[in-house]
């Protein structure tokens, strides 16, 4: 029986003998995966609080090589690939080209094989499910020390920046600081609002575009939102974008994946964003294997850097 909601979601993409070796897990390990991960002729993973997870067939679960795994055939891969295009590759042939594929509940599937010269991935051998989480609540501390300015949520792959992300949109929202925020979401990949799934919260409104300098421009023009809210800046245009709603008057609130305060200021895309004005606030996560988030000001980041 799968108990996880989100656990329950993506089963319409798993070939049977991946959904029956996921039924036998106990409760507490079916709540904590992130990700589930198929290798062609490999062993069956599981992603769990950062540590890669090998499931046998009785639902064990172990951390090395042992007897009874799960393997993975070019069947499994294939099969698991169709259901994941429910049936046409050419309806996600963009997504493809990016190395992904949106699910119906807007979770994302990463996808490696062979690309091919024109862009088709083609010999599909790995697969990834990552689960996409709503946890109310998570985005408390983040904002009793939030100062109400522009926000760069930071933090290691694996940290929780879109989960936090999306409770501190539904919170902003929702009014949890004494005002109700319109919220516009450039939601590229589908992840901030899992396909329109997630609460965002009562005053948020989501644009689903894979050009988020496009979507924040749209957005900007006719949304009037207070804030304008995507995962990571990835390029320059998106930079642009960003700065064009500061100088309008609207805040930004974005992700960025780095370890610490070096990588922040010299990452080229970060380093930017920092000194363009747009963000007032950083708060850095911590891995998974503990810490405290660290909060500081753009202005304290740099005078850091002066003293």
């Amino acid at each position: 029986m799968i108990t996880n909601d989100a656990l329950s979601n993506v089963l319409y993409a798993l070939p049977p003998k991946i959904k029956g070796a996921l039924f036998n897990l106990s409760p507490t390990v079916q709540q904590n995966v992130a990700e589930i991960r198929l290798r062609k002729n490999l062993p069956f993973s599981l992603t769990i609080q950062g540590e890669t997870v090998f499931l046998k067939t009785d639902g064990q679960t172990c951390f090395s090589l042992c007897n009874g795994l799960v393997y993975i055939t070019e069947d499994d891969i294939n099969q698991c690939f169709h259901l994941l295009c429910d049936a046409s590759v050419f309806a996600h042939e963009n997504e493809l080209r990016e190395g992904f594929i949106i699910m119906k509940n807007g979770c994302r599937a990463g996808v490696c094989g062979r690309l091919s010269d024109n862009g088709t991935m083609q010999d599909i051998t790995s697969i990834n499910i990552r689960i996409s989480r709503e946890i109310k609540g998570c985005a408390n501390e983040l904002l009793s020390n939030y100062n109400g300015g522009g926000l760069l949520i930071a933090g290691p792959p694996g940290s929780g920046k879109t989960t936090i992300l999306r409770d501190f949109i539904r919170q902003l929202s929702n009014g949890t600081k004494g005002k109700i925020n319109r919220i516009a979401v450039i939601d590229s990949r589908s992840e901030i609002s899992g396909g329109g799934k997630l609460d965002l919260g009562l005053a948020t409104d989501v644009l689903q575009a894979d050009n988020k300098a496009v979507g924040a421009e749209i957005a900007l023009r006719t949304m009037f939102p207070d804030y304008i809210a995507f995962d990571e800046i990835g390029n320059v245009n998106e930079l642009n974008a960003v700065s064009l709603c500061f100088s309008s008057g609207v805040k930004v609130i974005t992700t960025a994946h780095v370890e610490n305060t070096f990588d922040l200021k010299n990452r080229e895309i970060t380093r930017r964003l920092l000194l363009s004005g747009v963000i007032d606030q950083v708060v850095i996560l911590p891995s998974l294997y503990g810490g405290k988030p660290q909060f500081i000001t753009t202005k304290e980041l740099y005078r850091e850097a002066a003293v």
